[in-house]
C-alpha cells in the first residue's frame, strides 16, 4: 500500500478473490486506521448480473463496508469484448476514486504468472513482461494490488477457513478465453513441475519493472538533449544507436498519450522518419495519432482524418463555431480599434479553407500577396495550411483566423471592430530550433 495511506476503495466483483481481499481489509481496517468502501462493476454482460450487485449489497452490508454499485454499457472494440470490458471498468473505478484514494484489486501471484505468459506468447517488450505493479498512480489517487504474495489457492484456503461465500463467474471456465486457457491447461502443466513457478513470476515482474524504470530514464536523458518543446530534433536523435533510438521513441510516444507501436512499426518510423532526406515531409498514422516530419523536426499531433474539399461553414457572427476535427472555437470579440471593422461585417459570415489562389493585403502594405507565401513565411505547418479557417463576406477574405486581418477591413483607431478570438486553438506554428515557436 502506498505510504501513509488510509482511504482505501476495494473493487469488489463479488468472486473469491475480490471477497478475500474486502473481508480482510474490514478486519484490519480498526487497527490499521482505514476509511474503507468498495466499488462495484456492473458490466451488465451477464442475465445474472442484477443478482451478483445485490449479493455484493449484502456481503458489504455484512462487513459495514459502504458499497457503490456503478453500472457501465460496454461496447466491444477491436480488441474483443473482454478488452472492452476491462475498459469500461477501469475508466469506471478510475471516475469514482476521491483525491489521494487508493484503489485496491485482488490480483495475485497466479494473476501475475498469466499475464506474464500472455505477454510473453504475444511478443511483448519489457514494459509488457513487467505485468502488474505492485503499486502506481491512478487517476487522482492510487491502485494498490496487496494481494500478490498469494496465490489463488491460498486465497480460496484461506476463504473456506472463513466461510466465505463468493460469485463463481461462469466466463471463468470458458477455455476459448485467452488468460483461461493458460489458466486452466498451461499454469497446472507448471505448477506440477515447478510448485513455486507462481510465486517466482511475481520476483521475475519486479526485475523486469526496475529493468524498464532505467529504460524510461535513459529515454528521459535522451528526451532532454532531443527535445524542442514538446518535439523532437531529429538530427539529434539520428546520433543514437538504434536500439537506444527506439526506447527514445516509445517514451516519447507515451508522453503523447499514444500507445506504445509495434515492433515492425516502429522499424517504419525509424525508416522513413528518422533516416528520411533531411527535405522530406513525412506522415506515419497510428494509433489515434500521427507522426510528422517537417525541417527536421518530428512533430506528434492528433489524427485526422483527410476530408478534401473541407466543405463551408455557415457562421452567424453571434454565435460561436466548433470547427472540424477537433481543431478550436472560433468568436468574436468587440473591441475598439482593433480586428475586423464592425461595419464590414454581415450577420452571417462563410468560413472557408484553402484551396489554392487565395490572397490578402496584410496590415500596413500596399498590395496583396499570395496566402500560399504568407504562411510560408510565418512558418504555418505545411498540414495546417488547408485546414486554417478563411473568413469570408461574399467573395472577400476578411480575416486568416486568428492571424491576420485583411488591411481593408481592418478596424483602424476609434473605429469600433470585432476581434476574432481562436478558443483550444492547436499549435498551427512549426518550432523554432532554439525551442521558441516561430
Amino acid at each position: 500500500m502506498p505510504t501513509g495511506a488510509r482511504r482505501v476503495c476495494v473493487a469488489f466483483s463479488g468472486g473469491l478473490d475480490s471477497t478475500v481481499l474486502l473481508c480482510a481489509l474490514a478486519q484490519v481496517r480498526s487497527s490499521e486506521g482505514l476509511d474503507l468502501r468498495a466499488v462495484h462493476v456492473d458490466h451488465q454482460l451477464q442475465p445474472s448480473s442484477s443478482a451478483w450487485a445485490e449479493h455484493c449489497q449484502r456481503i458489504a452490508s455484512a462487513h459495514e463496508v459502504p458499497l457503490t454499485v456503478i453500472r457501465v454499457e460496454v461496447e466491444k472494440g477491436s480488441e474483443g469484448l473482454e478488452a472492452a470490458a476491462r475498459k469500461a471498468r477501469y475508466d469506471a473505478l478510475r471516475g469514482a476514486l476521491a483525491e489521494n484514494e487508493v484503489l485496491v484489486t485482488a490480483h495475485h501471484a497466479s494473476d501475475q504468472l498469466e499475464t506474464i505468459l500472455l505477454a510473453l506468447v504475444r511478443g511483448a517488450g519489457v514494459r509488457g513482461l513487467s505485468a502488474m505493479a505492485g503499486v502506481q498512480q491512478f487517476g487522482r489517487g492510487w491502485l494498490a494490488r496487496p494481494l500478490m504474495e498469494f496465490t489463488r489457492e491460498a486465497l480460496h484456503a484461506w476463504a473456506r477457513k472463513q466461510q466465505l461465500t463468493w460469485i463463481e463467474d461462469p466466463m471463468n471456465e470458458v477455455i476459448g478465453l485467452d488468460r483461461n486457457y493458460i489458466r486452466h491447461r498451461v499454469v497446472p502443466l507448471l505448477r506440477a513441475r515447478w510448485p513455486a513457478s507462481e510465486l517466482a513470476s511475481v520476483r521475475s515482474a519486479r526485475h523486469l519493472s526496475e529493468a524498464q524504470d532505467l529504460l524510461d530514464e535513459l529515454a528521459q536523458q535522451d528526451t532532454t538533449r532531443a527535445a524542442i518543446e514538446d518535439c523532437l530534433d531529429v538530427s539529434v536523435v539520428e546520433q543514437l544507436t538504434s536500439a537506444r533510438r527506439r526506447n527514445l521513441l516509445r517514451y516519447w510516444l507515451r508522453s503523447h498519450g499514444v500507445r506504445a507501436p509495434s515492433t515492425r512499426k516502429l522499424a517504419s518510423i525509424e525508416h522513413d522518419i528518422v533516416r528520411a532526406a533531411r527535405d522530406r515531409t513525412v506522415r506515419i498514422a497510428l494509433d489515434g495519432a500521427e507522426l510528422r516530419r517537417h525541417r527536421n523536426v518530428l512533430y506528434c499531433v492528433a489524427r485526422v482524418e483527410a476530408a478534401s474539399p473541407r466543405a463551408p461553414l455557415r457562421w452567424p457572427i453571434r454565435t460561436e463555431l466548433e470547427l472540424p476535427d477537433n481543431a478550436g472555437t472560433l468568436r468574436l470579440e468587440a473591441q475598439m480599434g482593433a480586428g475586423i471593422r464592425a461595419d464590414a461585417l454581415p450577420n452571417e459570415l462563410e468560413v472557408r479553407f484553402r484551396q489554392g489562389g487565395e490572397s490578402i493585403q496584410l496590415p500596413g502594405k500596399t498590395h496583396h500577396r499570395t496566402l500560399k507565401k504568407v504562411l510560408q513565411e510565418a512558418h504555418v505547418l505545411p498540414w495546417w495550411r488547408s485546414r486554417l479557417p478563411l473568413l469570408h463576406a461574399g467573395d472577400k477574405l476578411l480575416a486568416v483566423g486568428d492571424l491576420w486581418v485583411d488591411a481593408e477591413v481592418a478596424a483602424r483607431a476609434e473605429e469600433p471592430g470585432l476581434v476574432v478570438r481562436w478558443i483550444n486553438k492547436p499549435r498551427i506554428h512549426a518550432v523554432a530550433r532554439s525551442g521558441a515557436s516561430c
